[in-house]
């Protein structure tokens, strides 16, 4: 007994030195978001130079950077941390997908990339899920298939039923998976270099977390497909509250909300085309 007590303090510690650590970061990274902005406007008014300018939106961008990667590891860390799997409930996957897919226009008027939504004739999709877990793992997904893409290309996002269970998929006809080829390896370096590489990491324990499963494999043609089998639901599971269809639009707006604002924060570390950056 006073081993499981001390085995508990031990995670009541870690879990609180996990979010002082969080608080001094995204406090800091608040503070250099502030004085990047001070000094933009100061500029506006006195002026100053192309490269000085260059400087401050490069210390910008690598504080928006620096502030995903954290989220990112830190969520990760509460994954890692928790003994117990979420409480799922019941969601439509198809309008959480349409929800992502609404975003469509902000994604080409910056990364010139198409986003295309095939239900194959599907009306609704009933999954047990955790809510955040799927936006994050379809968030993620989407991210890396954006970031392999290149303008002028496309992105599709499916979803199929089958005997067994529902098949979600991500393609992009982008850089592809590193394989062997030498070439494909240093294209796919090239789209992928310089993040924390978490964010499969990431998809993978939200995957987890659902009892889904996730696999990458060559796509059809070109580039990449992300394949994530989930379970049919069968209705024995029913939670005390279910999510399906939401109460309808206030819930349903609100939700399309929160993930353009998550997106538009993923954009803002996109690199600019031409240059290279890192999902996982």
């Amino acid at each position: 007994r006073a081993m499981e007590q001390q085995k508990t303090e031990t995670r009541s510690i870690t879990a609180e030195q996990r979010k002082r650590v969080e608080e001094v970061c995204f406090r800091s990274l608040a503070l250099i978001g502030r004085n990047c902005e001070y000094l933009e406007q100061h500029f506006d008014r006195t002026g100053a130079d192309a490269s000085t300018r260059q400087a401050v939106a490069d210390i910008d961008t690598a504080a928006i950077q620096l502030d995903r990667t954290l989220s990112e590891a830190i969520t990760l860390l509460e994954f890692l941390h928790e003994d117990t799997k979420p409480q799922l409930y019941p969601i439509d996957l198809c309008e959480l997908l349409q929800q992502v897919a609404a975003q469509s226009d902000m994604i080409r008027a910056q990364l010139g990339v198409d986003i295309r939504l095939d239900y194959g004739g599907c009306t609704a999709c009933c999954v047990m899920a955790d809510r955040r877990d799927a936006e994050l793992l379809c968030l993620h997904l989407l991210s890396n298939a954006l970031r392999a893409s290149r303008e002028g290309g496309s992105v599709c996002i499916a979803l199929r039923r089958t005997e067994s269970d529902w098949q979600l998929t991500v393609t992009d006809d982008g850089c592809g998976l590193p394989g062997e080829d030498v070439q494909a390896a240093l294209e796919n370096r090239r789209s992928f270099l310089g993040g924390a590489q978490l964010g499969l990491l990431l998809c993978r324990e939200c995957c987890r977390r659902m009892d889904w499963s996730l696999q990458l494999e060559p796509a059809p043609e070109k580039g990449t497909r992300a394949v994530v089998s989930i379970p049919l639901y069968t209705g024995e599971r029913r939670a005390p509250e279910v999510e399906l269809h939401a109460g309808a639009d206030l819930a349903s707006e609100q939700h399309q909300y929160q993930l353009r604002n998550m997106l538009v924060r993923e954009l803002r570390t996109m690199p600019e085309r031409g240059d290279t950056e890192d999902e996982f």
